[in-house]
């Protein structure tokens, strides 16, 4: 399969992205560069929302059921404008078009870029991701395609009524789903064209927006911001491809566009396009939009936003002593630090959060001085170091004084390299008090800095391109020509913005030896054979660890255990123990038959797989009585459970 066969699914995808939030944001006033980038913010928060109200309801999930909901909330949105009408609130601050279309030509170069690194790191469209959450996400659509339930409050169970449902993010699922359902495309498909999609374009323009609030009309700065986006490893192209953290993805995307609202509202943008009114009720869509794609973003945000939304508080609170009302003013500064402390306190004791916050698995691997560099050379996670863009973006950081807002970036971007070099360095029990929202991960910490490091760059090229036409003498050698050119230079030089480094995060979960892939191509095929042998009421049971849990995404036959470490019952735990005693073993029936258990699916033959506890029992059925081989690859093999009846 080539990805030019895949182009409509990824035109769909386009368009569920933005279709559903484009003419909200027309009628709440957006135009150009805001309304394209908070278009998808918009869309994810509708569709999201859809979702748990559908799944409340007792509603099916379903591409009719989105688009009138969708209609719905245009409707509310025209409501809502016919009423402001005459205050307004809502009137639209459009950029000359010629400003759009320039920005819309450095999107171009930015979406080749990228493309291509992302065909290069993935291969076919088709290619499965092999790695530990994979599962999960494959079979949390498969539940979609199947149960006809998307909610972010039902899906963590994957179905299993015996399991009790908690709260996940399942923004990403809806969308892929939707996908899915529009155009017929597999679970791998759908997967790996979204996640294009999200990095492709919908990262971009959140980073868009982020410039255009914080440059104004500054055409050399919007020229460059598409090329300069995808140029950082650390996001979004870590996520792609480590974890694998999609839901992340999709949140962390919008973080740009976030970031912007939030220097909006305070005050601190130059050249204001979205108007400071507006963008509080854009934000708190956002929110909704952030809690439902991933909730860590919104904490990302909030470490971003302590000094912007600090100091616009600290010079209002300096007006009102001026005009004499200095015990307001402490009043607000007072209710500011007592939510931001308590804020603070009260998630850091919090028991729904305490799993993130205890999260052992990562631990220091560097000295803080390594972590320091990589964080002023972007090589995060003891990757190569972008020396020329790294160069560029500290010669931003050091201009940062000709825009004020860019003192703020520059402040977010010093508290992102902060967490990181704990994370990567520091990590203790008292360290996790601030680093625990992250699960304590350098990856997901290391996926901050880009949010700040791609202003800090455009700041670098505006500046070294400002100095180069004072020494040019030519009038056709304006600013944003010769800021085009420096980009293009760079691209040049570091061979398309250093392509191996951001391939290579992305390769580690699609490019693996046959013997280390979850599932094979042999596995691949056998699994193609026997689906039609299996009936599609049937559920079959294997051992996850051995390849079996893919079952369900890629041929649409259900599996017992659905992800490596997925809550089980007792009896499921019993099963994946015992299932070889089935000829004998009374409660291994009964259960088998409460399940509707008809098959045993083998996959790798791997001692260290077959005695993987709770499983063990799985692989002792081939010398076991009541258990019929159906068909057989090499060690990969399907029973037919004969001793149940």
């Amino acid at each position: 399969m080539s990805w030019f066969e895949v182009l409509p699914v990824a035109l769909i995808a386009v368009g569920w992205l933005w279709a559903p939030g484009l003419p909200v944001a027309y009628l709440l006033g957006l135009r150009g560069i805001a309304a394209f980038a908070m278009a998808p913010v918009v869309s994810i928060a509708v569709v999201a929302s859809t979702a748990v109200v559908a799944g409340m309801a007792g509603l099916d999930w379903s591409v009719p059921l989105v688009l009138v909901a969708a209609l719905a909330v245009v409707g509310l949105a025209g409501l809502l404008r016919f009423l402001l009408r005459r205050t307004g609130l809502l009137a639209g601050t459009a950029d000359p078009r010629r400003l759009s279309l320039i920005a819309a030509a450095g999107f171009v170069p930015a979406a080749v870029l990228a493309a291509v690194s992302v065909v290069h790191a993935v291969g076919s469209p088709d290619t499965l991701s092999q790695v530990f959450d994979t599962p999960f996400h494959y079979n949390a659509l498969a539940y979609i395609r199947d149960s006809h339930d998307a909610s972010s409050l039902t899906i963590s169970a994957l179905g299993d009524p015996e399991v009790t449902p908690a709260f996940y993010p399942a923004a990403w699922h809806d969308f892929t789903s939707l996908v899915m359902m529009s155009t017929g495309a597999s679970v791998p498909v759908a997967a790996n064209v979204f996640c294009t999609v999200i990095t492709v374009l919908l990262w971009p323009a959140s980073c868009l927006l982020l410039v255009r609030q914080l440059f104004g009309r500054n055409t050399a700065a919007l020229v460059v911001t598409g090329v300069l986006s995808i140029a950082f490893p650390g996001f979004p192209w870590d996520f792609f491809g480590w974890g694998v953290l999609w839901p992340n993805l999709l949140g962390m995307a919008l973080a740009p566009a976030l970031f912007a609202l939030v220097l909006t509202v305070t005050g601190w943008v130059r050249d204001d396009m979205v108007g400071r009114g507006r963008a509080w009720l854009l934000l708190a869509i956002a929110v909704v939009a952030a809690g439902f794609a991933h909730p860590n973003v919104l904490f990302s945000l909030a470490a971003l936003s302590i000094f912007p939304a600090g100091a616009a508080l600290f010079l209002r609170a300096r007006r009102l002593h001026r005009e004499g009302r200095t015990r307001r003013a402490i009043v607000e500064y007072v209710v500011f630090v007592v939510a931001l402390v308590g804020g603070w306190l009260g998630t850091i004791t919090s028991s729904a959060l305490a799993p993130a916050r205890n999260w052992a698995s990562w631990k220091s691997f560097e000295t803080p001085a390594n972590a320091v560099g990589e964080v002023l050379f972007n090589a995060t996670n003891q990757h190569e170091a972008l020396w020329l863009l790294s160069a560029v973006m500290i010669v931003g950081a050091f201009t940062a004084r000709r825009f004020p807002a860019m003192r703020w970036v520059l402040a977010a971007h010093l508290v992102s390299g902060f967490l990181y070099v704990v994370s990567a360095s520091l990590v203790r029990p008292d360290t996790r008090l601030l680093i625990g929202f992250w699960y304590n991960d350098s990856h997901r910490l290391a996926a901050m800095l880009p949010i700040t490091a791609v202003p800090l760059a455009v700041a670098g090229v505006v500046f070294l391109t400002t100095r180069l036409k004072a020494l040019v003498r030519t009038e056709r050698a304006t600013v944003p020509v010769l800021a085009v050119g420096l980009t293009v230079l760079l691209v040049v030089v570091t061979a398309g913005l250093y392509p191996a480094d951001r391939e290579s995060r992305v390769a580690v979960t699609y490019q693996q030896p046959e013997n280390q892939k979850l599932v094979s191509d042999r596995m691949r095929a056998f699994y193609d054979r026997v689906a039609d042998r299996i009936p599609e009421s049937s559920v079959v049971i294997g051992n996850p660890f051995d390849g079996s849990v893919m079952l369900w995404a890629l041929e649409d036959r259900r599996v017992l255990y659905p992800h490596f470490l997925s809550s089980k019952s007792p009896d499921e735990v019993y099963l994946g123990q015992n299932l070889y005693k089935a000829s004998w073993d009374s409660r291994v029936c009964e259960a088998v038959r409460r399940y509707r258990i008809e098959y045993v699916l083998q996959g790798k033959d791997d001692p260290a797989i077959a005695r993987t506890t709770p499983f063990q029992g799985i692989s002792k059925v081939a010398d076991a009585r009541g258990f019929e081989l159906v068909d057989r690859a090499g060690p990969t093999s399907l029973y037919r459970i004969t001793a149940c009846g």
